[in-house]
């Protein structure tokens, strides 16, 4: 926890562009609780719901629908018509029937993007992730096969060789830094993010990926520049530290869910910093901007227009609805995700 009082600290004294918007304010107190009273060896098992807001979500589909709770006779009625035919799904399928379609997809959109297949890597069993099976004797869970479908898109156009420098802001559990390093583990990687993903996502990555090729934040907390950075591992930084990558020449900018959590401003603030140096930018982002209302969510949701005039030196290559593994993403409105490439002069 020394780790997490140090980040807090030093993210108290940053410029107030950094700080949280109205949408993450409202968890900040409640995270920070619960990460204190918090068994880590549990992290991914359902036990501390509130971490599902930055990514640690990996709940298994159950049979059973939702029930009135008002009359026993309907709860018997639904109870004996349902425990009786396990086929809920349309076409009778089963979870195992969504796994297997999943994994099969991985298989192929690996294989359309030239990438090193799924068959060949697997998902850490650590925090005892409730959505854990196996398929030919690797482990994985849904989250992990998305996040191999979100790289498969980027990678199409992207044409990683695994030896790039690659930028994350808001990596929140760190799924997706897992994903990259275990198909492209040369590749150096830089983290930023609030105090209490950031510190979660370094004890899994510690885990997942193995202490030795994490950089924590204590080694980069008074870092004025980037001239020592260590490369093809994953370097932890507060999200106030993400001005240093100015003067850095990097080839990915990468951003999935979490601008849409910010104020069109922020957004810009941020971007703002890799204009300049940084070669190609992937995003995935709700369409339409995160919710608003009067009191929650954002103040002013950002949409993709937002995106594309704050881009102005890149070039749009490629854009798409998002879709994880099994299914079109549509939490909240639909999800694009898209790929631009910096203007050549």
């Amino acid at each position: 926890m020394d780790r997490l009082s140090l980040l807090l600290e030093e993210y108290r004294k940053a410029p107030e562009i950094f700080q949280a918007g109205r949408y993450w304010k409202t968890y900040e107190a409640r995270i920070i609780r619960e990460i204190e009273k918090s068994d880590i060896n549990q992290l991914r098992s359902g036990k501390y719901p509130i971490f599902g807001t930055f990514g640690f979500s990996e709940s298994v589909y159950h049979y059973h629908p939702q029930v009135p709770f008002y009359t026993k006779l309907a709860k018997q009625a639904i109870r004996s018509l349902f425990i009786t035919n396990k086929a809920l799904l349309p076409y009778s399928l089963r979870l195992s029937d969504i796994r297997e379609m999943a994994y099969n997809n991985c298989m192929i959109q690996g294989e359309l993007a030239n990438m090193k297949p799924i068959s060949e890597i697997e998902v850490s069993s650590f925090g005892n992730p409730a959505d854990l099976f196996e398929v030919s004797g690797k482990k994985y869970t849904m989250q992990f096969l998305n996040f191999y479908i979100r790289l498969c898109f980027a990678q199409r156009h992207l044409k990683l060789k695994g030896n790039e420098t690659l930028v994350e802001l808001g990596s929140g559990s760190g799924f997706q830094v897992e994903v990259l390093k275990k198909v492209f583990p040369e590749l150096t990687i830089l983290c930023f993010d609030l105090p209490y993903p950031l510190y979660l996502c370094g004890k899994y990555l510690s885990e997942s990926l193995g202490e030795n090729e994490i950089i924590h934040t204590n080694e980069n907390s008074f870092a004025d520049n980037l001239d020592h950075l260590q490369k093809g591992k994953v370097n932890m930084f507060g999200n106030w530290k993400f001005p240093l990558i100015g003067n850095l020449h990097f080839d990915v900018f990468w951003n999935a869910a979490s601008f849409g959590e910010m104020e069109p401003h922020i957004v810009k603030n941020y971007l703002s910093y890799i204009g300049k140096n940084c070669e190609a930018i992937y995003l995935l982002q709700a369409r339409h901007g995160k919710e608003s209302t009067r009191k929650k969510g954002v103040v002013t949701p950002i949409s993709f227009n937002d995106y594309a005039k704050m881009l102005e030196n890149f070039t749009l290559t490629k854009e798409a609805d998002a879709y994880e593994a099994h299914r079109k993403m549509n939490q909240s409105g639909s999800y694009f995700q898209a790929v631009w490439e910096k203007n050549k002069s």
